[in-house]
């Protein structure tokens, strides 16, 4: 297969890969799980979702030989009366892996006990990222300790920002997180002790989660958020999934907060932490994490299935709302081009990490007569820098 038959791949995998490119966000596969245990050596039980290109996910093996894979672990939360909540999170892991992700789901002891004081739940945590990286039979698909990224539901999103002081992580994801039940006197918030990219979400209806001004403001940038109109703590279960926490048709008034979301997780962790052969996926991925349309060949196209429609669907549900917003470094400078001809104010404004966009004459002699933002001001990378071209003599 060509590089012009692979679709939006960056890198052709290497004659290894049984495919024509490596899985992500924007060309997805199968996926396989498989259920670790003491037995195996893994310090608690584990779910482990892989890529895979069979599409039996309980005996599915994981593709190999198209190129590494990120690590992403996932914390669960507290649910009362329920043993395995750790396997109630299935869809999300799954899609991910679908995405290119190997992603571990450890059942998490003591996960009833505040983050601040449950070492057990910590060392547990811990000891799965290191597992994974040092036990696990296919230790060996994963890219280096530095690319890892953690997410958490509840009091497992205070448990995966905790960790994320400890350890070298890319990026960290929170779903209604209970930032508010962090007490003054356990000390400084995980979430604004360090700089990693991260993603929150929360309902307005689920007030320990709900972040107030001041709390957003102290996270570094960049950070995302989703708040969901009237969703609830547990909306991201499947509607028809009956869990002690979240009955079937219980919650909010909107049954696809969890899908929607999983869309989100997916565009933000393909942002922060793309795969091996992906390196340029970051530039695909809007700041908004709003999914952007699939180019893909036949053959991807019978992998994809109703990849990343989540968000769509929910938008187009009546009940449904969520306010996305962002926020980045403001570390890019945008070059003075006025008066420049259009190749090298092209070239000035692409070498600034930002995007280009021309309006006016299109003569090659033309030239900048004005620019929007002005030369000299900080913005975010990959801002938009409007020029109006003119022709004539430069005054």
């Amino acid at each position: 297969m060509s590089d012009a038959e692979i679709g939006p791949a960056a890198v052709t995998p290497p004659s290894t890969c049984p495919i024509g490119w490596q899985p992500s966000a924007l060309a997805p596969v199968f996926w396989g799980v498989r259920e670790y245990g003491p037995a195996d050596g893994a310090p608690t039980r584990i779910r482990v979702y892989h890529p895979s290109i069979d599409s039996t996910p309980d005996t599915a093996a994981m593709l190999t030989g198209c190129g590494k894979y990120p690590l992403i672990v996932f914390a669960h939360g507290h649910c009362d009366q329920d043993d395995d909540h750790f396997r109630r999170w299935h869809r999300t892991p799954a899609a991910l892996a679908r995405s290119g992700y190997v992603v571990a789901v450890p059942d998490l002891p003591d996960i009833d006990m505040h983050p601040a004081v449950s070492q057990s739940t910590q060392q547990a945590l811990a000891s799965t990222v290191s597992w994974m990286r040092q036990g696990w039979t296919g230790k060996a698909a994963l890219l280096p300790a530095a690319r890892t990224g953690l997410a958490g539901h509840s009091y497992g999103a205070l448990h995966a920002g905790i960790l994320a002081t400890r350890i070298p992580v890319a990026a960290v994801a929170s779903i209604s997180g209970v930032w508010n039940d962090w007490q003054p006197n356990y000390g400084t918030k995980p979430i604004h002790q360090n700089a990693v990219p991260r993603l929150l979400t929360w309902g307005t209806i689920d007030p320990d989660a709900t972040l107030g001004a001041p709390d957003w403001n102290a996270i570094a940038k960049p950070r995302h958020r989703a708040v969901f109109d009237n969703a609830e703590h547990y909306d991201y279960f499947p509607y028809q999934q009956n869990v002690p926490c979240r009955p079937v048709g219980g919650g909010g008034p909107c049954p696809h907060v969890g899908i929607a979301t999983d869309d989100l997780l997916i565009m933000f962790f393909a942002n922060y932490l793309p795969p091996e052969l992906w390196p340029d996926l970051p530039s695909r991925i809007p700041n908004n994490l709003v999914p952007p349309p699939l180019n893909l060949t036949p053959e991807q196209r019978f992998f994809a299935g109703a990849h990343l429609v989540g968000l769509s669907t929910f938008n187009a549900t009546s009940s449904c709302d969520v306010s996305i917003s962002v926020d980045l470094p403001l570390d890019k400078t945008v070059p003075h081009v006025r008066e420049m001809l259009r190749p090298q104010a092209d070239q000035a404004v692409r070498g600034a990490g930002l995007v280009p966009k021309f309006t006016g004459s299109t003569s090659l002699s033309a030239w900048v007569a004005s620019q929007s933002p002005a030369g000299g001001t900080n913005v975010a990378a990959e801002t938009t820098v409007t020029m109006t071209m003119q022709t004539g003599p430069i005054p």
